[in-house]
């Protein structure tokens, strides 16, 4: 028989799990011994998740799911809830290549309102009042509260930037209906009572419902290698494998998720829940992905809300250094002779100009979160919905609109600058031509990384000496 393993999140434990463990054994889905639950103390300030992963290899192996080599000795299922998410990920890219999966137990993976690509409440969550709320209360630990973890669950972290590039943007994908299935399934509700004052847009409670699935597209927009006449930036796309199940559920939290999910009396997610663990053939698991767009659609249609789009946009220069000091402004302007990825014209905006700009500029950058710890990592909340009405208020106006977008990174002195010459009026896009790639896409986190060449006038080569 298959074991299933059920991975809490932060600040939580197995404890809150028994109830969905006795809902998988009730449906045949394994017994008491084969059930298992993997534990962390994700609220210890000194604990990476190197080292839950690296602990969790090892609790694998003494549980004979796999050798001393990391080869399978047993299938394994994993049903994962918010945090376990990046668990589980690191822990498979850590420990096998996707492009060879023979040695790897995994056979499905079931995430509950994963956090993918991270929090709004994680930055909050190290602050004084969150060691109140969630730090623990043990001698020798007062008020800990993970710090480490919590870094790496903030918006727009390096370390979601890093694992995304680890699993989902190399080679072969590890996930697909003849490959580990993986189902995603998250609640689309906000908190109520006095738990609600934590609510931002375009989240579960606490994940971002836009970086809950792993159909993530990374754009990057390398200024630093422009050429007289030509581009001002070269575009290149890199997209991961969609082949997963994704559902948004109506009505439901983060919290909340998990106990319908393991609602003996049947509901759409414990249903969802028991397809995604029995599942088989390829063909049943397409089945299952287009029940969960279904699913997906219905939600949206009947809750009337936005669907949003996460960007992580970060900052280096031609040598892969961070710009840690930098600022983003976004016009929309008339139509000109510039196309996209290239620079227009730089004039004033006129008045209908400057009043499309700021409304445009305000609603891209109304959720913007700058990473703590590193802020040449910068997260946008955007919905495409709203930019493509404002776009289409300004193409009634203008008869065609662009959006453009302009880069600001100060100097450092006056012999060491940032080469942005050319990056005060990028086009992204323009109403009159189709974008290719696209830009916007529903329900996905978009990597954005911008280079820029930094330049320096110490360094000088000649015929003649010189005194420094």
């Amino acid at each position: 028989m298959e074991t299933t393993l059920i991975v809490h999140g932060w600040s939580d434990c197995s404890a809150s799990f028994v109830q969905l463990k006795e809902f998988l054994i009730a449906n045949g889905l394994g017994d008491v011994d084969t059930v298992l639950y993997a534990d962390y103390e994700s609220r210890e300030d000194n604990i990476t998740f190197d080292d839950v992963i690296d602990g969790l290899n090892d609790q694998l192996r003494e549980h004979g799911i796999i050798d001393g080599d990391g080869r399978k000795l047993r299938d394994l299922n994993v049903v994962v809830h918010s945090t376990g998410g990046l668990v589980i990920r690191h822990w498979l890219a850590r420990y096998y290549a996707a492009d060879n999966l023979g040695d790897c137990p995994l056979k499905r993976i079931v995430m509950l309102a994963p956090a993918n690509f991270g929090s709004p409440l994680a930055h909050r969550g190290k602050s004084f009042l969150g060691s109140l709320v969630k730090g623990r209360w043990k001698v020798g630990d007062f008020l800990e509260v993970g710090r480490n973890i919590l870094t790496g669950l903030e918006l727009g972290s390096s370390y979601q930037w890093d694992l995304a590039h680890r699993d989902l943007l190399r080679g072969a994908p590890y996930y697909g209906a003849d490959r580990i299935q993986l189902t995603v399934l998250v609640g689309n509700t906000d908190y109520t009572g006095l738990r609600g004052w934590v609510n931002k847009p375009g989240t579960d409670g606490t994940v971002v419902i836009a970086g809950a699935p792993l159909n993530t597209i990374k754009l990057s927009l390398d200024f630093s290698k422009r050429t007289a006449g030509g581009a001002a930036f070269a575009w290149h796309t890199t997209g991961t494998s969609t082949d997963f199940a994704f559902a948004v559920l109506d009505g439901l939290d983060h919290g909340s998720l998990v106990a319908a999910a393991a609602d003996q009396a049947g509901t759409l997610a414990s249903g969802l829940v028991l397809k995604a663990l029995q599942t088989q053939a390829p063909a049943d698991f397409s089945d299952l992905r287009q029940l969960c767009t279904q699913t997906t659609a219905a939600t949206y249609a009947a809750s009337g809300k936005k669907v949003y789009q996460q960007f992580i946009v970060h900052a280096v220069d031609d040598q892969g250094v961070a710009i840690r000091d930098f600022t983003l402004e976004f016009f929309i302007r008339r139509v000109g002779a510039a196309g996209v990825g290239e620079a227009a014209t730089v004039r004033r905006l006129n008045e209908a100009e400057e009043r499309f700009s700021d409304e445009a500029h305000n609603l891209l950058l109304s959720e913007c979160h700058t990473f703590e710890a590193d802020s040449s990592y910068r997260r946008l909340l955007v919905c495409r919905s709203d930019v493509e009405e404002i776009l289409g208020r300004a193409r009634t106006e203008f008869g065609e609109a662009m959006l453009c977008l302009r880069i600001h990174v100060p100097k450092i002195d006056d012999n060491i600058r940032y080469n942005t010459d050319g990056l005060q009026q990028l086009v992204l896009l323009r109403t009159d031509q189709p974008v290719e790639p696209q830009l916007f896409y529903d329900n996905t986190t978009t990597l954005v990384e911008l280079s820029v060449d930094r330049y320096t006038g110490y360094v000088t080569v000649g015929a003649q000496p010189r005194r420094h």
